[in-house]
């Protein structure tokens, strides 16, 4: 009897502990009316567990009736049932808070994606338009000198620097086409993906293949650039880093997602997600994952060493409408 009299006043204290440290935490839970509850129930369940016990340390209980006992039971599961109630409450507040971040987030990387392609275009006209009419107006001028009156030394000056500015008309027009592709906007996604594919991979002899099974008249501008940006970034992660034999890309579209599938048979590399290197975020990864992110996409990865990489995007058809 000794022991269990120890054992229940140990019990009773380790509750009037708790009890305390709850009562304790309802300041800083700013009075929330669920902790309150809760604490209630606990000061009542300490309350009643000394009644319940009163009688193995004294001679008689506290409150002999039974009935005043039922109702503090009672009233602790009242307590509790709300006090549950209000919680889950919060719990639901909270979810929606998530939500409204995510989407929060989501609009910012939309909005930070559509300031930095206005950007390029931007930079991209004034480039081309100012530029590209003073290195024509040189290249012109050199073609009207007469190399017949000049030594064969000035000729090949003269002819060196025709050349010069030929290449540097080209060179402009290739990084103006990098900042704003002009092929995505004249002709459209297809198009352009396979005009780069061609000029990028025939450098290397890298086979490709393409098949698109979407019609681009119902795609949104904002899917088409971001799915351009996101397939030329793939594209040259192959050129540069994964020398493959041949590249493979699929477009398709259904009622729910538009599915890109993009794989290629090179060196691939350790990959798990949610841990990229930093080797592989230099690869411009994180630049394709915000991009899926502002357009509330989901992606799966599947790479190891020597066995190739597959990436598959999906994107809500809702969600480009709106953008």
């Amino acid at each position: 009897m000794t022991t269990l009299k120890f054992a229940l006043l140990l019990s009773m204290l380790f509750q009037l502990i708790a009890t305390i440290l709850a009562i304790s935490l309802i300041r800083r839970t700013r009075f929330n009316i669920s902790w309150i509850l809760i604490s209630g129930a606990f000061i009542l369940m300490a309350l009643r567990r000394l009644l319940d016990f009163s009688n193995l340390f004294w001679n008689s209980q506290l409150l002999p009736n039974n009935e005043t006992n039922a109702w503090i039971g009672v009233s602790i599961s009242v307590l509790i049932f709300v006090g549950v109630i209000f919680i889950k409450k919060i719990f639901n507040l909270q979810k929606e808070i998530e939500k409204l971040r995510e989407e929060n987030e989501q609009k910012v990387l939309s909005a930070m994606i559509n300031t930095e392609e206005k950007a390029r275009q931007t930079f991209a006209r004034e480039l081309h338009d100012g530029m590209g009419p003073v290195l024509s107006s040189i290249k012109m001028t050199l073609s009207a000198i007469k190399t017949e009156n000049l030594s064969s030394v000035n000729q090949k000056i003269i002819e060196s620097a025709h050349a010069a500015a030929s290449n540097s008309i080209l060179t402009l027009k290739e990084i103006a086409n990098n900042l704003s592709p002009h092929l995505l906007k004249n002709y459209g996604l297809q198009q352009a993906l396979e005009s780069l594919a061609s000029q990028l991979f025939s450098q290397k002899q890298i086979g490709w293949e393409f098949d698109f099974q979407i019609d681009e008249k119902l795609l949104p501008d904002a899917m088409s650039i971001n799915l351009y940006r996101i397939v030329s970034e793939l594209m040259n992660n192959s050129f540069t880093h994964a020398n493959p034999q041949k590249v493979y890309l699929e477009i398709k579209r259904n009622d729910a997602f538009y599915h890109l599938r993009y794989m290629d048979d090179g060196i691939g590399f350790e990959y798990e997600h949610g841990k990229e290197s930093s080797k592989n975020k230099g690869m411009g990864m994180n630049n394709i994952f915000s991009r899926t992110k502002s357009l509330n996409g989901h992606y799966t990865i599947v790479t190891a060493p020597d066995n190739g990489f597959l990436i598959e995007f999906y994107f809500p058809v809702s969600t480009s409408n709106n953008g």
